[in-house]
């Protein structure tokens, strides 16, 4: 289960992270990717504290902490 954990995130950050032509949305695609990754990063360390309901209490909390670091991309300025 953390396998697949681990690849849905390493692939939504690489599926996140492509570029176009327009600048305005190659600034919006790696502000995405910086706010979906650090939630992936974030929730697999979540995941990782407790068990039981206080194991998923953990898993969202990091996910969200994850997110709101990862807006911290300067592309999301």
């Amino acid at each position: 289960m953390k396998r697949a954990l681990i690849i849905l995130a390493l692939v939504a950050a690489a599926g996140a992270s492509g570029c176009t032509q327009n600048p305005q949305t190659n600034a919006d695609l790696s502000c995405a990717g910086g706010v979906l990754g650090g939630a992936a990063v974030g929730g697999l360390l979540g995941n990782q504290i407790g068990g039981g309901s206080g194991k998923a209490i953990a898993t969202a909390v990091g996910a969200g902490g994850g997110a709101a670091i990862g807006t911290r991309n300067p592309a999301c300025r």
